[in-house]
Order: structure tokens, then sequence, then C-alpha cells
């Protein structure tokens, strides 16, 4: 790949290297966004983007596969991040998954190149067997089982989530890549997600 040479940047002072692989993940995810595939997104790239020298990198990651798999760790763990809602601070958990449904499709708009590095682009890399990605829906599986145990529902918490997150992907993919389509907002569609998978609060029998 050709790629214009960019100006090394000042070294980060003492302290601030973290800072500098964080620029570098930032970039690669960009790139693989932008490209779709890991064998278009080369070192060179990488830090001409983050704007260092392509030798910084290799401060900070062994090979080029060990910083597409960095990269793509770096998006399940923001997408993680970005999910996450504190039982103690909220512990309803119809208004945990209320909120989770929000910050998805906020996640989604907001970080689109992360987002389809995570769910979109075939990147054939062992990213550590999926355990980032679990890591992510087991936060969904936890709330549906809270929310399943409340109703008395027996349904099992995996498969009902699977099914959220099939519906919540869809629509955020359907929204997003057909605005000029008259569906309703992925907002709209997303509110309604509890009542067709029947996931809102039951009074108690009796």
């Amino acid at each position: 790949m050709s790629v214009t040479t960019s100006t090394e940047r000042t070294r980060n002072p003492r302290g601030q290297g973290d800072r500098l692989r964080a620029d570098l993940l930032d970039a690669a995810s960009e790139l693989l966004a932008e490209h779709g595939s890991i064998d278009k997104v080369s070192l060179r790239a990488v830090a001409a983007r983050a704007g260092v020298s392509p030798t910084a990198v290799y401060r900070h990651f062994d090979d080029h596969l060990a910083l597409m798999r960095a990269a793509i760790d770096h998006c399940w763990r923001e997408f993680t991040s970005a999910l996450s809602v504190d039982p103690v601070t909220e512990p309803d958990p119809f208004e945990r998954f209320t909120i989770m449904g929000q910050r998805y499709v906020e996640f989604a708009t907001a970080e689109p190149g992360m987002y389809r590095v995570i769910f979109s682009n075939d990147l054939p890399v062992e990213e550590r067997k999926g355990e980032t990605a679990m890591a992510a829906f087991g936060l969904l599986v936890d709330v549906v089982a809270e929310m399943l145990n409340a109703n008395s529902d027996g349904r099992d918490a995996f498969f009902v989530s699977t099914q959220v997150h099939t519906w919540i992907h869809g629509m955020v993919d359907l929204c997003t890549h057909h605005p000029d389509l008259p569906f309703p907002t992925v907002d709209e569609l997303v509110a309604h997600l509890p009542f067709a998978l029947d996931l809102i609060p039951r009074e108690p029998a009796g």
C-alpha cells in the first residue's frame, strides 16, 4: 500500500506511552473500518494515520498481526464499556435494559467505524476465541436473565439475548444504511423491542 509519510511527532513524555498506544489502536481501527480487510492495513499506514514513524509502532506491537488483533480487541472493549450500566446505581433490570439499548444505538451512530469492525467487516483474525465479544454479550445475558427471573419466565436467557441482539443489530443496520426509506426510526424500533419479545415487567401473580 502506498502511504504518504507523515512527520514524526514529538516523543511522548515519560508516562504517556499508553496514550501513543491508544492513538495507534484508534488509527488501526479507523483503517480497518475503511478498508474492511487486515491485509489492506499496513503498519506504515497506521503510523501515518497516528502521526508517528513506523518504528514507533514496533515499540508497542510485535508485528502486523499483533496490532490487528489488538485493534479489534480495542473496538470490542470500547463497545463493552459503552453498554455497561452499574447495577448499584440502576438496580432495576428493566431500566438497565432500556439504557443499554439506547447506548447500543448511540455507539453505533457515534462510532460507525468501530461498529463495522466488530459486526460488519469480515476480519479473519483469531481474536482471543471471542473472549472480548462474549464479554459484551455477557452484559446482555445477565440483564435479560434478571428480567426473566423477575417475571418468573422460564425461557433461556442466552437464547432470548441472542434474539434481542439479532433484532437490535438488524434495526440499526437497516435504518443507518437505508435512511431514505420510510422506516420507523431506530429509536422507536428499539423502544418497542421489550414489548415484541415480552420483556416488560409483569404484575406478581395473585
